[in-house]
């Protein structure tokens, strides 16, 4: 009999606050960051771990953090975050110090592709070093990644600009493993499936407010918040969906021009 799956949950750009009433474009950030995590809840089987991949919070805050880690409580298994551009980087590597997870046959790795004070992403050789390191001294183990900014262009001009600004470097260095089974990442606030050198890439909407697809320039989008299940088995093969809520969080602005 095969053996059940390793399910684990990603979210991303949660855009939390210190106010816990505040709104990010009309959205609670926080009440629909609550709606979700109740939504997963509700998963069968239920997640062995949370991936947060960038953007926990918008505003740099102690409380947006703390708010974060009191709200995921509730699900019981271990949280693991990487920062986004808008996180504290300081803040981030002191509550989730953990970049690399193994969950036999499979390694999980969290890179960081923050570059500080700018919106789009970038691996320095640090992250580079680690990544190869993990690959290297783990060959046996089926591989996937996690990092914030997407490292594929997504179709809409103004996010191809704040991507991972050295993907190029990115997908070169990938070449020469032949263990990594895919590549997760947020900051595009959209569903996004994608392939590069035969190896499958995911983008995750957002737990607030979601980017229109295939738009030039910032839009919003009319869909509910979602998160990403996926569940990793042990012959190397993944299966991975995206669930949303049944309704929008807050009021939709369809004439949003953007935020800060």
């Amino acid at each position: 009999m095969a053996k059940s799956p390793k399910r684990i949950v990603q979210i991303s750009d949660c855009h939390l606050f210190s106010s816990l009433t505040q709104s990010l474009l009309s959205v609670n950030t926080h009440e629909s960051l609550s709606a979700i995590i109740e939504r997963i809840q509700s998963l069968n089987p239920t997640p062995k771990i949370i991936i947060a991949s960038g953007d926990v919070s918008q505003d740099n805050s102690k409380k947006s953090y703390e708010s974060f880690i009191e709200i995921l409580k509730i699900l019981n298994v271990p949280v693991y975050a990487i920062p986004g551009n808008h996180d504290d980087i300081v803040a981030m590597k002191s509550l989730f110090p953990k970049k690399h997870i193994i969950l036999e046959p499979w390694q999980i790795i969290l890179l960081n592709s923050q570059k500080p004070k700018c919106v789009e992403g970038y691996l320095d050789e640090q992250e580079f070093n680690f990544l190869e390191n993990c690959l290297q001294s783990h060959p046996h183990l089926y591989s996937i990644i996690f990092f914030h900014h997407h490292p594929i262009a997504v179709g809409s001009q103004w996010l191809d600009k704040i991507g991972l600004s050295n993907k190029e470097n990115f997908w070169k260095r990938l070449s020469a493993y032949k263990n990594v089974k895919a590549v997760f990442f947020g900051h595009a606030h959209q569903e996004i499936t994608g392939t590069v050198n035969d190896i499958p890439c995911f983008g995750t909407p957002s737990t607030c407010i979601q980017f229109k697809k295939n738009h030039a320039d910032f839009a919003l989008d009319n869909l509910p918040p979602g998160f990403r299940w996926i569940d990793l088995y042990d012959d190397g093969t993944i299966k991975t969906e995206v669930i949303r809520l049944d309704h929008y969080i807050g009021v939709f602005e369809k004439d949003a021009k953007g935020y800060e």
